[in-house]
């Protein structure tokens, strides 16, 4: 970072960044190629098709300096900034540095009172992340364009940085340009994690030493003339680096080293100034003793600090302590910020940390810690003072660090974690603390710190009720229900074997080791767990362990072929937990049984409006979560009822969402799989791309295994593979004849037709049998359900090849909404038909279903068929006026308007996700990349309009 002339108290290029209203005076030096390409960068980011840029160095590279530069070239062509500057203190405040930005900017990118209800909410980094994108995008839409810079990327908390991650990603077709920069160096998991984001889909920029002829041009504008051959060779001790340049100018102004004569500024001696080589630690302790412990104090506070807290803790008045603020804002050790101060470099504040003793830095930094939490700053941060300050049985601090991880836990678990791990060794054989200490261990578990926990466990043991430790591990296993569903299990094994646990707690663990027997299609597990839950519970009271079991044992009766059970269970559910005082919708997972169990039994449209009364309900709640699990369950719907683009938009909004809210298994083995099911129908290269990873992670891991098998095994089908589908299909093959979903999850009668034909065209009898035992099976259980009838009687039509059970089956299935299902039992007339002509008309009616829903790839697996018979037929051609469906011309008119994601989510009723997963579907439709060709795009399809 460069220096000013002589003259006033500098103002530092960060508080310029932060809104300050001085540029920096001296030309940027050394940077044009640096600066051109992140100028370049900038400027295809406003035609919507740019990349971020990460600017990485060391400290005193000028980063910051280039920044500022950046900013001022970016207010010259009408662009809008939006800076973000994080303190050394921002990683343990959940996005403080972001709202703060968002609230300072000029106009406000975010108001108080719509952040309020974000933050009072749930998932408040998701309503943040809403928030800033409608922000950022009116800014972007009414000007001209924004430009986002974040300086000190490193110092971020976990929360900001997911955030802008998502804001990045989400936002690549707005006229906005982001410019981050970070130091090079260790980097905590989340700042790692954001750079590899960034490096894989940015402009890297690693800065170097400037060049010489750079660092003499630097030298004489802070000298004020071309430097002198003395100067020149003093330069070199500084390696090129802008800020060593400025400490070796600076030092050497003010030992009055420098001489002019004829414009030409050079040193008086070979002599190097003493404030260069020095460490800003010597240059610290050359301050007078008042200026000396006023730096001491104000360093606690962190880089930036008010006035008014640092007098707090000296006990002196702004009088009293004019003189020693003077000698350090004359000395460049602090620079003015409105009503706050800030050292000029972190360097600086550091080296004032260094000279306190170390035993009074400890005690001194408490009262900091003190005077902090005082004037309302939350207690995460100053949780890294807290705990150094900390000692065994310290009751303030060990409060106070279990409340810096309980607001830390929602956004960043390893830093949850490690605030929980400081907090149960401030308790350790503490026993007044162990009850409250017992609340950390669930942070501890959530991060996959189990050895920690288990040992820290093992330490409470004699002052912690064992009730304590099961509670504590059911609100785990709850949280890794999300995610994870061994893990839930394995969590809920722990917590069962212990002793002496109340029956209302072994009830709930039971019910939720039952939930996720269920969800990886554990039958065993899950039998003797309901059994056992059952045995355990109290109808009167424990209303929603009873619930859970009930939602399970509707999953089991499902899988079991007992309908009607099913139905029951799930409704006697339902009703326990409005007994209980919650709302069906949010009762997560279990609460989505129902919508699940009727598409399952055939009726999608009663599921249908199941899943819309689920989402209207969370949405009205901003429960954001919720809304994301009933979206899933949308998505599947919305497959089987043929609509595959809306399946497909809805899908991927799913799998974006579930990025954010991490959400794990579940959404890959709903969304994920309608995706890639999807893909196999259409031939969509990139659904199949983007499905086709979490098929094989599904197929590979321990909770959807037969899941992700049998979309590999479809996958194989349709690349003709059939030794590899063969051999993918043993895991289903092998539970027919189970209680579980043998195929996909929640169960579809419909893959028992697939699975027959790989059998037939293998020549596998004795898959080909079992198969068909399952669909008799089923439907003989249940003779009233007219979609097992059909499919057992389309199983009963290709195994024995009479033409009559596929009629049969054919004219139920045209009475359900199932209507892939009716054109693979129409295809499958082919191989029974005997009569030419029928046959025909059935291929016919085959093709024109799929080629209406979209299904390219089947309708050329029909017209191939049909040429089979002598039959030639071309695919069917989309006429212009369906270039667009009719949901997303609707969002392309919002857009046109110059509405937000937001706004055109809440017009329309739909998430942002889906709201952006629309438009994208429009860039590919179109052949545009960004929202404003889009606009441009539907302006010249409306002239053509008006004038044809």
């Amino acid at each position: 970072m460069q220096d000013r002339p002589s003259g006033p108290t500098p103002v530092s290029d960060r508080m310029y960044l932060a809104g300050a209203t001085e540029t920096p005076a001296s030309p940027l030096r050394g940077r044009a190629s640096e600066v051109g390409a992140m100028l370049d960068a900038m400027t295809a980011s406003m035609s919507g098709r740019g990349r971020p840029v990460l600017l990485r160095g060391r400290p005193g590279m000028g980063k910051t300096r280039i920044l500022a530069e950046l900013i001022a070239a970016a207010e010259s062509r009408g662009w809008r900034t939006f800076t973000i500057t994080p303190d050394v203190d921002s990683s343990a405040v959940p996005l403080g540095a972001l709202l703060e930005a968002g609230r300072r900017s000029e106009p406000a990118l975010i108001r108080d009172t719509d952040l309020r209800a974000a933050l009072a909410g749930s998932e408040p980094q998701y309503w943040v992340t809403r928030l800033l994108a409608d922000g950022l995008e009116s800014a972007a839409t009414d000007g001209e364009g924004v430009v986002v810079v974040v300086d000190d990327l490193q110092w971020l908390d976990a929360s900001s940085l997911t955030v802008l991650v998502s804001l990045v990603r989400e936002l690549g077709d707005q006229p906005i340009a982001w410019v981050l920069a970070s130091r090079t160096g260790r980097a905590r998991a989340a700042h790692s994690q954001s750079l590899h984001f960034l490096e894989a889909n940015g402009v890297i920029l690693d800065l170097s030493p400037v060049a010489a002829t750079a660092a003499r041009a630097i030298a004489a504008d802070l000298a004020g003339g071309k430097p002198g051959p003395k100067l020149v060779d003093a330069l070199q001790r500084t390696a090129s680096v802008p800020l060593l340049i400025v400490e070796m100018m600076r030092g050497l102004r003010e030992e009055n080293l420098l001489v002019e004569e004829d414009g030409v500024v050079d040193a008086v001696t070979d002599a190097i100034p003493a404030r260069f080589g020095a460490s800003s630690r010597v240059r610290i302790e050359q301050l007078s003793p008042e200026a000396l412990h006023f730096a001491q104090v104000a360093s606690l506070f962190g880089r930036t600090f008010t006035l008014g807290n640092v007098l707090a803790a000296t006990g002196q008045t702004a009088i009293s302590s004019a003189p020693a603020i003077q000698q350090l804002l004359a000395g460049d050790f602090l620079v003015e910020d409105d009503d706050r101060m800030s050292f000029l470099h972190d360097t600086i504040r550091e080296a004032a940390e260094a000279t306190i003793p170390s035993a009074l830095r400890r005690a001194m930094l408490r009262e900091v810690v003190r005077l902090r939490i005082a004037s309302g700053e939350p207690a995460s941060a100053v949780a890294a003072a807290l705990v150094e300050t900390a000692y065994p049985g310290d009751r303030d601090s060990f409060d106070l660090i279990r409340r810096a991880a309980h607001q830390l836990a929602s956004s960043d678990s390893a830093q949850a974690a490690d605030l929980a791990e400081a907090a149960l060794q401030l308790a350790r054989h503490v026993p007044q603390f162990a009850e409250d200490a017992a609340e950390m261990l669930p942070y501890l578990w959530a991060d996959g710190r189990h050895v920690t926990a288990d040992a820290a466990a093992h330490d409470l043991t004699p002052y912690l009720s064992p009730q304590s430790r099961a509670r504590s591990m059911l609100a785990v296993a709850r949280r890794q229900t999300e995610t994870s569903f061994d893990q839930a299990i394995a969590t809920c094994d722990l917590a069962l074997a212990l002793p002496d646990i109340a029956r209302q707690t072994r009830a709930e663990l039971l019910a939720v080791r039952a939930l996720n027997c269920a969800n990886k299609a554990d039958f065993v597990g899950l039998t003797e767990t309901l059994a056992r839950a059952r045995e355990t519970a109290d109808p009167a009271t424990d209303h929603l362990a009873l619930a859970t079991v009930d939602a399970t044992e509707s999953v089991y009766a499902l899988n079991s072929g007992r309908f009607d059970e099913a139905v029951r269970l799930i409704e006697a559910a339902t009703s326990r937990v409005s007994e209980a005082g919650l709302d069906p919708a949010r009762w997560l997972p279990e609460g989505l049984w129902a919508a699940f169990l009727h598409n399952s039994l055939g009726d999608p449209d009663r599921a249908l409006a199941m899943v819309d009364a689920g989402l209207a309900d969370s949405r009205r709640a901003h429960a954001v979560v919720a809304e994301a699990y009933w979206m899933m369950i949308r998505a599947r719907v919305l497959y089987e009822l043929g609509r595959l683009e809306d399946a497909r938009v809805q899908a991927e909004s799913v799998l974006s969402l579930s990025e954010e809210l991490n959400l794990g298994d579940f959404a890959h083995a709903t969304a994920g799989v309608v995706l890639f099911r999807i893909a196999l129908h259409t031939g969509d290269v990139q659904a199949r791309a983007q499905a086709g990873p979490i098929m094989t992670a599904l197929a590979e891991g321990p909770g959807v295994t037969r899941a992700g098998r049998w979309m590999l095994t479809l996958s194989a089908i349709d690349r003709g593979q059939w030794a590899e589908a063969v051999q993918l299909a043993d895991l289903a093959v092998q539970s027919l004849d189970q209680p579980i979903p043998a195929m996909t999850t929640p169960v579809d009668f419909a893959d028992d037709l697939v699975l027959l034909d790989l059998a037939l065209s293998t020549g596998d009898s004795s898959m080909a049998a079992a198969v068909a035992a399952r669909a008799e099976r089923r439907h003989r259980h249940n003779p009233r359900n007219p979609l097992a009838a059909a499919i057992a009687a389309a199983v009963q039509s290709r195994v024995s090849g009479e033409f009559a059970p596929a009629s049969q089956a054919v004219s139920v299935l045209r009475e359900l909404s199932r209507p892939l299902v009716l054109a693979r039992v129409l295809e499958q007339c082919d191989a029974v038909d005997h009569e030419a002509d029928r046959a025909v008309a059935s291929l016919s009616e085959a093709l024109a279903i799929y080629e209406s829903l979209g299904a390219v790839r089947d309708a050329s697996r029909v017209l191939q068929a049909l040429r089979g018979r002598g039959i030639l037929r071309r695919p069917r051609q989309l006429q212009k006026p369906q270039l667009l469906s009719a949901r997303e011309q609707q969002v392309l008119d919002l857009v046109s308007d110059g509405a937000t994601t937001q706004q055109i989510a809440d017009a329309l009723f739909m998430s942002p996700h889906t709201v952006i997963s629309h438009i994208r579907h429009m860039y590919a439709k179109t052949g545009v990349n960004s929202r404003a060709e889009l606009r441009g795009w539907e302006a010249k399809r409306r002239q053509r309009r008006h004038a044809g």
